[in-house]
């Protein structure tokens, strides 16, 4: 299901690619308009960096939602989990609350009142359980730390080092860094499917790892 829906949201920037590329086939003429045709191009080029971006998380997302629900409803209990899942719970109910510095009596209270585990994430399910933004690095440490060490990325996607370009060009746009012209003048049409491809074949590898894992109920000890 997941994967289906990731390989329709990339199929739409795959189709905005093609429409890309037919504008640039247009206007590879100088000529009245030329130069700002070549502008808008580029920017058009570069947004297609936040697109991908955007499927990237949407997908790295609902696989790590599924299995936390999976978690809730399986009826195992608290200790039966790997000690990554117990972590990732722990810190969900009182992290942020021990950053806030928040009243020692208070926080022990809720401490007891939470052993021996609850399996819960306080409807926080959708809550990245890593910082910062989403990279291959971190999908493979990610698998790694769940406890799938034999999952690796198909070898035709470069290791996924594509994401890291992806996060990269995002993240420069989204903080003004650089213009969407400049961002996007670095690549052609052509470059950006070519990643796309990559991309979409390393996140469908994960889904896949992630779904077996989910089956298999791979999150007991």
């Amino acid at each position: 299901m997941i994967e289906s829906q990731f390989r329709s949201r990339i199929a739409g920037v795959s189709y905005y690619l093609r429409s890309l590329r037919e504008l640039d086939a247009r206007h590879r003429t100088p000529g009245k308009g030329f130069y700002r045709a070549a502008a808008t191009l580029a920017a058009s080029r570069a947004a297609s960096f936040i697109m991908i971006y955007n499927c990237v998380e949407f997908a790295t997302r609902e696989t790590i939602v599924s299995v936390r629900r999976k978690m809730e409803n399986d009826g195992a209990s608290f200790e039966h989990l790997t000690t990554y899942w117990q972590q990732d719970i722990v810190h969900t109910h009182f992290r942020k609350k021990l950053q806030d510095g928040v009243n020692h009596a208070s926080i022990l209270k809720e401490f007891v009142q939470f052993v021996p585990g609850q399996i819960s994430w306080l409807n926080r399910q959708d809550t990245v359980p890593f910082p910062g933004n989403i990279d291959h690095e971190k999908l493979i440490r990610f698998a790694r730390d769940i406890g799938n060490r034999r999952w690796r990325p198909p070898h035709r996607t470069l290791g996924g080092s594509d994401l890291a370009i992806v996060r990269n060009a995002r993240n420069e746009l989204a903080h003004g860094e650089e213009t969407f012209e400049i961002i996007g003048g670095n690549y052609s049409v052509a470059d950006i499917a070519d990643k796309l491809d990559r991309v979409r074949s390393f996140m469908c590898s994960y889904i896949n790892m992630m779904e077996r894992y989910e089956r298999n109920r791979s999150y007991v000890s």
